[in-house]
């Protein structure tokens, strides 16, 4: 049976409106598919019943013979990895039409009036007078925050591929998407800088706010038949959409202040030319209207001169660092503009509802007042700007601003120094006094902490005063860092549109939680700012929390966060405040994103039972999520998609959820131990030096850049050394992507399998009862399906030095057997295989344990009866192939490698070195070097005449175009068909990390 039938025959009928090929460039790769399937069939016939054997490994030594026989359809094996990846791309689409859940705009449009219908009613079906309508639909009920986390993968053209093979309904326009998929690399961006990811970060919200526009209508046409006297006055909020995307300094030092405003001008110029082009759509169709025409040309007008500021001011904020004395003069020219012309400004929202208010009154025809009610809906929820401002610092960088003004000379959470330096900060709070900042200052100061706080104050002073600023602090594990963070904005005259809010990721922030909370809630100051405020803000995450103590364990602990915040307001009487809990999660499971579908994936970390407890003590809450970078994007691909994750986020805050009275908060301690074992164990892996050899080994060279921010080391003359010395020097999603790419999702399974052994018979009885027990498990349950340990330890045995003494004795070939001994001489200088055996093996132990566990729960629960927990056999064979090919590519270039003619040392780097580095794929800084070393052009000055001859050439002069033809460029190439079957792999689970 081929591939195509195996497919044909896994998928319902709701997958078969997704094609799997495209007719065009299907052959060569089929026909390649169709051999290497044939052969991994044979080999796992061949090899079933030995546990010694590796079907993958033996298929990538088979396909690395005919790489190197070469001939007939081997010659190249681009249209292989092509046509692996379409089918990795196409399975990836039909997981993400599931996991929207309803995309029909017309289906979620009617479930969007049924939920604003329900709202207008009450418990016996009554209708509710106006007012209480207005309250329930004038809050916001849910928050999106944009994020440029480097998730950006592919680029925007398959981005929107994507979209329409899952979404589109007529056959072409599929047919056309997957042809297109399938003809050109997958990769990201070429230029994938901020501003490109801030480019797109805008299409998404602009898609989303087109999604909330069109809510609103629905809101109106409920409203207007349920309320005809009162339609008009109501001013729904529904959701907000906020940002990071170019104010998130939080690790990186390449986004300056200025790049701050600028992105923050970018948005509110944008903005503004939205609501231009709604305003110049209602002039069209008010032409006749002597009394409304005026005033809809009054807001026209008033939005172009807003927007011509915008560009002018752009043209100074755009300049890129370092900035010149003659830019130093530009900026005071126009900071002395914006302040002479700031009684003119567009710089509060409530200026424009005022105006709309004023047409409103004249509208006369009830389809133009409902597009004005629309945009005066849309003014109020989102100002001026296209997204709410999340900034983002370290509290680091809050504690250096504040140590020399408190004397603070050792460690802020120093049990014997913390509550000096706690009071030293509330007095200041207390007697300090407000300090006024202009451009200038902005510019001068050095202090990271001060130059946010005081590009806040310009931003509200000059772009939107109406709308408050969220003030994001990484790594929060003590309340100094909270009352730093309240003196710095008292200081700089922003603390009454400034909300403060800690994250809790870190192991130690988790555990200290509800304790730093409870410290600032201690100070008086710091309640009376909570209460002028009116919200409590909160920001929790799960990537490094997930690295570090298990995504399982992340999860329980951010929960226990959750429900120790309720104990606490109500302690301090403040049960009154709305509570902002903005969860950090992303599209992976590696970062907490529940795989199943978005209304588990909103359920999984705003549990029933927090909400219930909130609830139970009067605490309104605003629940916020991120969507991360270009997988987040994704899901605002379209009009449609962006309809659909709104219908389900409206669906799960006007429709709750009750499960019960759920088991897993019974306290009985199983849970407790449960968290503990798998803390335990992941804080055990972080540590071990093995783990960090495990990720270092190929490292983030596997991947293509996936975003702005580095995340990888430079390679310099001197040779840095290769690998990680731990875990915590790449970041969460390049740690989360690499354990994908080997095959191991051990940030979400690792721990589990001690975990639930522990106590089998209390494991199945929670997984039975408990459905957050259960959603926690389907996590786990994914993860596993997608941990293939054949595959890691494939990978890790290509790093043994004996399999290449083996391959090198089987030999007949005198060049091959040369190259082979000489790889497992610079892997035996490595010396990583055994090390890497050692930790796998930790991961072996814990794997079968949870796989003994779940075998054992199916049976004696007749879940799912006997299927195993394990992909579908098409992507089991898909993933190998991808796999097996990689490896032979890996296999190839080790070989080419240990091509590279010696040469002196005089370069900074000796051969050894280099030719290790490339064992590590260090490749395009290896080759960067190689072409110092062996340049291909000819260099000297033999074309001039000295008057007499000579026929020596100098060594130094002479071009390597040999070297490059048969070592250098098919490195470069087998280098980028590596990261390319990456990307076909990244499909497959789904996410970047």
């Amino acid at each position: 049976m081929t591939l195509d039938a195996r497919l044909a025959e896994r998928r319902g009928s709701d997958d078969e409106r997704l094609p799997d090929t495209a007719p065009a460039a299907q052959d060569h790769g089929d026909r390649l598919v169709g051999q290497l399937l044939q052969t991994l069939g044979e080999l796992r016939h061949r090899v079933e019943g030995d546990p010694f054997a590796s079907p993958i490994r033996l298929l990538a030594l088979n396909l690395q013979e005919r790489l190197e026989a070469g001939g007939g359809d081997w010659d190249d094996v681009e249209p292989l990895i092509q046509r692996l990846t379409g089918r990795a791309f196409g399975a990836r689409a039909r997981q993400f039409r599931s996991y929207l859940g309803e995309v029909d705009p017309a289906a979620n449009a009617a479930r969007i009036a049924a939920l604003v219908r329900r709202e207008a009613h009450d418990a016996d079906g009554n209708l509710v007078p106006f007012a209480d309508f207005q309250a329930r639909l004038g809050r916001i009920l849910y928050g999106f925050v944009v994020t440029a986390h480097p998730t950006f993968g592919i680029g925007v053209a398959l981005q929107q591929d994507l979209a329409t093979l899952a979404l589109s309904d007529d056959p072409a326009e599929r047919q056309r998407a997957l042809a297109h998929a399938e003809s050109v690399p997958h990769r990201p961006e070429p230029r994938l800088d901020l501003s490109e990811e801030h480019r797109q970060a805008t299409a998404a919200i602009e898609r989303l706010q087109a999604a909330q526009a069109r809510a609103f209508r629905i809101v109106f046409d409920v409203a207007r038949e349920l309320y005809p006297d009162d339609w008009r006055r109501l001013v729904p909020r529904l959701v907000n959409i906020a940002s990071w995307v170019g104010y998130d300094t939080d690790g990186r030092s390449d986004i300056s202040w200025t790049t701050t405003f600028e992105k923050r001008l970018v948005v509110q110029a944008g903005q503004l030319r939205r609501y231009r082009h709604a305003v110049g759509a209602l002039c069209e169709r008010c032409r006749d209207d002597e009394r409304l025409l005026p005033l809809l040309e009054l807001i026209d007008a008033r939005l172009s001169l807003a927007i011509k500021a915008c560009e002018d001011e752009l043209e100074v904020f755009a300049a890129p660092p370092p900035h010149d004395a003659a830019w130093q003069g530009r900026l005071a020219g126009l900071s002395r503009t914006l302040w002479s012309g700031r009684p003119r400004r567009l710089a509060d929202s409530r200026q424009l509802i005022e105006l709309v208010d004023r047409a409103l009154h004249q509208a006369t025809d009830d389809a133009i007042a409902t597009e004005l009610c629309v945009l005066r809906a849309e003014i109020a929820t989102h100002g001026v700007a296209l997204a709410r401002t999340h900034v983002r610092i370290n509290a680091v960088q809050l504690h250096n601003a504040i140590r020399k003004t408190i004397g603070m000379e050792h460690a802020a959470d120093d049990p014997s120094h913390r509550l000096t330096y706690v009071n030293a900060v509330a007095r200041l709070i207390e007697t300090s006094t407000p300090l006024s900042v202009n451009f200038g200052s902005v510019a001068a100061e050095r202090a990271t902490a001060k130059r946010v706080f005081m590009t806040i104050a310009q931003m509200l002073k000059y772009l939107d005063a109406s709308e408050p600023v969220r003030f994001l602090i990484a790594e929060t594990e003590t309340p100094l860092t909270l009352l730093t963070a309240l003196h710095f904005a008292r200081l700089f005259g922003v603390e009454d549109r400034i909300d403060i809010s800690p994250l809790f990721e870190t192991r130690k922030a988790l555990e200290r939680g509800a304790s730093v909370i409870a410290g600032a809630l201690a100070v008086p100051a710091y309640r009376d700012y909570l209460r002028r405020r009116g919200r409590m803000c909160v920001q929790t995450g799960f990537s490094d929390a997930g690295r570090y103590m298990g995504q399982i364990a992340a999860a329980m602990s951010i929960e226990r966060v959750r429900l120790q915040l309720a104990d606490l307001l109500v302690q301090h009487g403040l049960q009154d405040l709305e509570l902002v809990i903005f969860d950090t999660h992303g599209e992976s499971i590696g970062r907490g994103a529940h795989p199943q579908s978005l209304h588990d994936r909103f359920l999984y970390y705003d549990t029933p039972e927090s909400r219930r407890r909130f609830a139970a003590a009067g605490i309104r809450l605003l629940q916020e999520t991120s969507y991360q970078g270009g997988d987040g994007y994704q899901l605002f691909s379209t009009e449609a998609s962006a309809l659909a994750v709104l219908t389900r986020a409206l669906e799960h805050t006007l429709a709750p959820a009750d499960e019960g009275n759920d088991p897993f908060y019974a306290g009985d301690h199983y849970a407790d131990e449960f968290l503990a074992t798998v803390k335990q164990f992941n804080a055990t892996v972080i540590e071990d030096p093995n783990y960090a050899a495990l990720l270092g080994t190929w490292g983030v060279n596997l991947l293509y850049q996936t975003g702005s921010r580095p995340t990888k080391r430079q390679f310099d003359a001197a040779g840095p050394r290769v690998g990680l010395e731990h875990p915590s020097q790449i970041r969460a999603i390049p740690h989360n992507s690499i354990l994908q790419q080997l095959g191991m999702l051990a940030n979400t399974i690792g721990g589990l399998g001690q975990a639930v052994g522990k106590d089998p018979v209390q494991f199945q009885r929670l997984y039975r009862e408990s459905p957050r027990f259960r959603r926690l498990m389907r996590m786990v349950e994914h993860a596993f399906k997608y941990t293939d340990l054949g595959v890691v330890r494939a990978y890790i045995d290509l790093l043994d030095p004996g399999s290449w003494l083996a391959c090198a004795g089987a030999s007949k070939d005198a060049q091959q057997q040369a190259d082979c001994t000489a790889i497992a001489g610079y892997l035996e200088r490595i010396g990583l295989h055994h090390r890497l055996l050692t930790v796998f093996r930790v991961f072996q132990r814990d794997y079968l344990d949870l796989a003994t566990a779940l075998r054992e729960h199916r049976r004696a629960t007749r879940d799912a009866g006997e299927e195993p927990i394990a992909v579908d056999p098409a992507t089991r064979d898909n993933m190998h192939m991808l796999h097996a090919v990689r490896l032979a590519l890996m296999q190839r270039l080790m070989g080419r490698a240990v091509q590279v003619p010696d040469f002196s040392d005089r370069h900074s780097v000796t051969h050894d070195g280099l030719i290790q580095r490339l064992m590590h794929l260090e490749v395009e800084p290896a080759l960067a070097l190689l072409n110092e070393v062996f340049p291909l052009t000819e260099t000297g000055t033999t074309e001039l005449d000295y008057g007499e001859p000579a026929t020596y050439r100098s060594a130094d002069a002479q071009s390597y175009g040999q070297e490059h033809a048969t070592i250098f460029r098919p490195i470069a190439t087998d280098y980028d068909l590596i990261r390319r079957i990456s990307s076909g792999i990244m499909h497959h689970v789904g996410a970047v990390g």
